[in-house]
């Protein structure tokens, strides 16, 4: 049936201009012809080779673009649902039940693979795949198409499944909002992993435009996060054809959208995008155009907007619910927000945000919206580490506000309670692949586990970490200069080998090198260690007793072995001793490093989401 699915909506628009270009990046352009092309014979390879059942998953694991999006197409095809899982991740819960993986082979080696399921690798595979015939399929297509992934930022990425009728609903809402057309060319910066690369592609093709996936072509439409929209805004080359910016993943305060909308060329849209991976990313969309009027202090306001066509917004108990498109059962999305009549939707923060001290929930969104009025704060998160409120801030250039800047700023405007003990600062805060802060890489600032008087200046905190690396390293270099002269005088005869003949002889002079490389390590790192270990989050006790054990475990081994070798075997007294003030030390001081290693929140780097190139 023409259209019923997004793929045969894709099939349309091949009839209808084969040669028009459909795929744009840096090295590749596939018209809609070639990429049509080679979805149709990948899609006839998995069919023979995974024996593909209707609704059958197929996990891709790789990231190069033009290849996800013809396996993608070629899932489809095939009849079957596509999940995109990175290369260098574990396969993650929700995609067990996957019957083929596509990748590369520069992914063999961590690409799980299973016996009873079929690995195509695109590269080494081609010869095999070319062979098939390059003409349409007619496979039975199941319910299930796609398996996406949440966005992970309070947890693991939860797999969701999805519909043919949900997508493509979901397209049919978003071609009322987003008034695509063939003349259009719709730059995708997400990254493949990301659920919305997909989609925007999908989007784009099933609508006959043109998906551009690297920033160094002219585009008419940009499909983007509000990271990357600003940086295209603002960069050298801006994008004077632009007719459309929609910007998802991260929510915009008003203030930002205004600012991202005086930036675009004449005549231009902004439209903020919200929507969960359980509605296929299609739930609300925003433009300025939906206020009744003028609002007071936009940056304390982010709004979410309408629904788009075929999908519902419903408030219960102050938590926003989303009928998905094509209707169904009403999500639940963990955000709360407050809608006056038929207004636009208002965001008013996310459950798993909120954080308890002393027993009191703290609504962190209240916090983080008052710092956002201040003018010297670009950004900010709230978070709690211990008994202990912590706001990290991302200053305005030639800023730098401190504790006492930002309590006077607060008080009055929230709870005396809620407002933050210590100050950061940062230079941006980590997001994940969709663009959104991961809070769970703020856990502890930098060098504060307990300088709480050091906070208020400017949140550096603690001695510079450049000093102490410095001074770490004097420390290591004479501690190595006395391991190796003042071994004979500590310990007379330790390090005799007049009776061992060589070579053995030199096997041991290189124990006793080792040995004072490693007193040197555990004195240098005593005094440059702990601020980088701080750094990693976790528990202020767990990490310390960490690092003392890291500083035992190098700088013991230098009178370790000396004493050892002093020491008569029949000796009991020393050996137990010694086996009491060094080994089992050393067994504890692992078991401590063990426990710390295991226990550590999961730290994300603090980079924003790549460009358009990958």
């Amino acid at each position: 049936m023409s259209g019923g699915t997004l793929h045969q909506l894709f099939e349309d628009r091949v009839r209808n201009g084969q040669d028009r270009t459909a795929v744009i990046t840096d090295r590749v352009r596939l018209s809609y012809g070639q990429l049509d092309a080679r979805a149709n014979r990948l899609a006839r390879h998995l069919t023979e080779s995974a024996r593909l059942p209707a609704g059958g998953l197929v996990a891709i694991r790789t990231l190069r673009k033009p290849d996800v999006l013809v396996a993608v197409l070629a899932v489809l095809k095939a009849g079957g649902a596509y999940t995109i899982v990175a290369p260098d991740v574990r396969e993650p819960r929700g995609v067990a039940d996957a019957l083929a993986v596509i990748s590369h082979r520069v992914h063999l080696g961590r690409v799980e693979g299973r016996g009873d399921r079929p690995l195509v690798l695109l590269d080494a595979d081609a010869a095999a795949v070319e062979r098939h015939p390059d003409g349409p399929l007619d496979a039975a297509v199941g319910e299930r198409a796609a398996v996406l992934f949440t966005a992970g930022t309070t947890g693991p990425p939860k797999a969701v499944p999805v519909s043919h009728q949900r997508l493509l609903a979901a397209h049919e809402g978003w071609s009322g909002v987003y008034l695509l057309t063939p003349d259009d060319r719709v730059l995708v910066t997400a990254r493949p992993r990301a659920a919305g690369f997909a989609l925007g592609c999908l989007r784009a093709l099933c609508s006959g435009a043109t998906v551009v996936l690297t920033a160094g072509e002219t585009y008419t439409v940009a499909d983007t996060d509000p990271w990357t929209a600003s940086s295209l805004l603002t960069g050298a080359h801006r994008p004077a054809a632009l007719r459309l910016l929609a910007v998802g993943g991260e929510r915009l305060r008003l203030d930002e959208h205004v600012r991202l909308e005086r930036l675009l060329p004449p005549g231009s849209r902004l439209i903020g995008v919200y929507g969960p991976a359980e509605v296929a990313g299609c739930g609300t969309w925003f433009e300025t155009g939906q206020l009744p009027g003028p609002v007071t202090d936009p940056e304390r306001h982010v709004y979410l907007g309408q629904p788009f066509p075929g999908c519902g917004v419903r408030i219960r108990k102050g938590q926003i619910w989303l009928t998905p498109p094509g209707g169904g059962d009403a999500v639940a999305t963990g955000d709360l927000g407050r809608r006056d009549g038929d207004g636009p939707l208002e965001f008013r923060g996310r459950m798993a945000d909120r954080v308890k001290v002393d027993g009191r929930t703290v609504d962190t969104y209240r916090v983080e919206a008052e710092l956002a009025a201040h003018p010297g704060i670009r950004d900010s998160v709230v978070g709690a580490s211990g008994r202990r409120l912590i706001a990290y801030l991302v200053p305005e250039p030639g800023s730098l506000p401190g504790k006492t800047t930002v309590r006077s700023h607060l008080t009055g405007a929230v709870p005396r309670a809620d407002i933050p003990e210590t100050v950061v600062t940062v230079p941006a805060l980590p997001r994940n692949e969709a663009g959104k802060v991961d809070r769970r890489a703020l856990v502890r600032p930098p060098g504060q586990a307990r300088s709480r008087a050091s906070a208020g200046k400017g949140g550096g905190g603690g001695a510079d970490p450049a000093g102490l690396q410095a001074v770490g390293g004097v420390v290591a270099f004479v501690a190595a200069v006395m391991s190796f002269t003042a071994t004979d005088v500590l310990w007379p005869g330790s390090t005799d080998l007049s009776i061992v003949p060589d070579p053995w002889a030199w096997f041991f002079r290189g124990l006793y090198v080792a040995e004072g490389l490693a007193f040197a390590a555990g004195a240098g790192f005593l005094i440059a260690g702990r601020r980088p270990m701080m750094a990693r989050g976790g528990s202020w006790g767990l990490t310390t007793a960490a690092h003392l054990a890291v500083v035992y475990l190098l700088a013991s081994w230098w009178p370790q072995d000396n004493l050892y070798r002093l020491a008569a075997k029949q000796d009991w007294e020393r050996q137990a001793a010694l086996v009491y003030v060094f080994n089992v030390p050393l067994m504890i001081a692992a078991g401590i490093v063990a426990v710390w290693a295991v226990r550590l929140p999961r730290a994300v780097p603090g980079k924003a989401p790549g460009s358009a190139r990958e």
